[in-house]
């Protein structure tokens, strides 16, 4: 018997019911639940190809594509870093580079003190880290190249007034490295820093850091620097590092944002695993109902099964009338699924369904046209394959074949 004759059969078996029983039932459980759990995936890998994305933000706006650093110490000589500089510019991709100096420092705004992690940098880093944009520049002005910044956070626990109307008076405590300290004195250089703004990045960088001019402490370094940061195009920047140390191998250490913050996004993408994982184990579930739909028809159609034999049906025909019946349960409740959460996906990116908790901003989302169509077909791939091997469970008891005919 040919494809379309058995597919007509397996087509009129589910929709042709004249009366709502127990098979119907179950069978449109079945699509109900295949909807829900096909559509949850599509909306929460959504999510957290949005979440991946707004981490990669909030790590990459500071955080530079690729940072290079001594491969053999905490800093290198000023000399061999501009080399490395000048060499890193001439490379396709690399849009601004800055040298800079890391250092943990103390600081002091009158009666309060907070250690904090100090970046030293050129004035380019300023255009580098888009710091003059209100999404980051939340407090004061860029009155100067050379302006200094500070944390949000940081500014707080320090209880440092508003730098809107003047800039505010702070005391650098820098360690001396390299020098004997004798007794009654200080191991620290002290500077007074006039800061011009704070600004808002994440969270580890508001608290912590102060963001100064490099030539306000190179003095204080003995011409070392710690390293090279470049801006660079997020395509090209495993490019650039294969090429810095192609060009230097062995001199220096090269990371890329993705490296430095490894540990976050790994904790990321293992979440986005589990919980696809779960969904996948739910969807699993929803396909019992699918096997007690095909075994009910086969237990409805029973009586019938000498007539189809008499038309010319083989034992073959018959597993695969069942298996298609499975087939288009399957393919009605998995495309309905996925349509309604791409269809909620793009009213959220477009309209905004959904804030994140105690926030104005919506959350966020990226919907990907591959990762969709790649769940589909594993999907589809999950329920026929639950409707065989329960199509061929239930034909298997029958005698030999009455013929020869396969289902194309």
């Amino acid at each position: 018997m040919k494809f379309k004759q058995l597919f007509f059969i397996a087509f009129r078996w589910l929709v042709a019911r004249r009366k709502m029983t127990a098979v119907s039932v179950i069978s449109w459980i079945a699509v109900l639940g295949m909807v829900v759990s096909s559509s949850a995936i599509v909306i929460l890998l959504s999510a957290f190809n949005g979440i991946e994305k707004m981490i990669e933000e909030l790590y990459s706006s500071f955080d530079q594509e690729v940072v290079v650093r001594s491969s053999t110490g905490r800093k290198m000589d000023s000399k061999k870093a501009e080399i490395y500089q000048i060499f890193g510019k001439k490379l396709s991709g690399v849009k601004n580079t800055s040298l800079f100096i890391q250092e943990r420092v103390i600081l002091r705004n009158k009666k309060k003190w907070s250690n904090a992690e100090m970046w030293a940098v050129e004035p380019s880093f300023i255009s580098m880290a888009e710091i003059h944009s209100n999404q980051h520049l939340i407090n004061g002005v860029i009155d100067s190249p050379k302006a200094t910044f500070i944390g949000v956070g940081l500014a707080n626990r320090l209880m440092m007034q508003s730098m809107n109307e003047a800039r505010q008076p702070l005391m650098l405590y820098y360690p001396k490295h390299d020098k004997k300290i004798r007794f009654n004195q200080t191991p620290f250089y002290q500077r007074s820093l006039m800061v011009s703004g704070a600004f808002d990045f994440n969270r580890e960088v508001n608290d912590n850091v102060l963001l100064m001019p490099l030539s306000s402490v190179a003095s204080y370094n003995n011409n070392q620097v710690s390293g090279v940061l470049f801006s660079t195009s997020r395509s090209q920047r495993n490019t650039i590092k294969e090429r810095l140390l192609e060009r230097f191998p062995g001199e220096i250490q090269v990371l890329t944002n993705l490296e430095k913050n490894a540990l976050i996004f790994k904790t990321s993408r293992s979440e986005k695993l589990i919980v696809l994982i779960i969904l996948l184990f739910v969807f699993v579930l929803s396909l019992f109902n699918l096997s007690a739909s095909i075994t009910m028809t086969f237990i409805e159609k029973k009586s019938g099964t000498s007539t189809l034999f008499s038309l010319g049906l083989s034992k073959v025909n018959l597993r695969n009338v069942y298996f298609l019946l499975g087939s288009i349960i399957v393919l009605i409740g998995v495309l309905c699924g996925v349509l309604f959460g791409v269809l909620l996906v793009e009213l959220h990116q477009r309209f905004g369904l959904i804030h994140l908790p105690g926030s104005a901003v919506f959350f966020p989302s990226g919907f990907s046209w591959i990762q969709t169509l790649e769940v589909f077909v594993l999907l589809i791939l999950l329920g026929i394959s639950v409707a065989f091997v329960t199509a061929t469970a239930l034909i298997k008891p029958y005698g030999k074949e009455t013929g020869d005919l396969m289902l194309a």
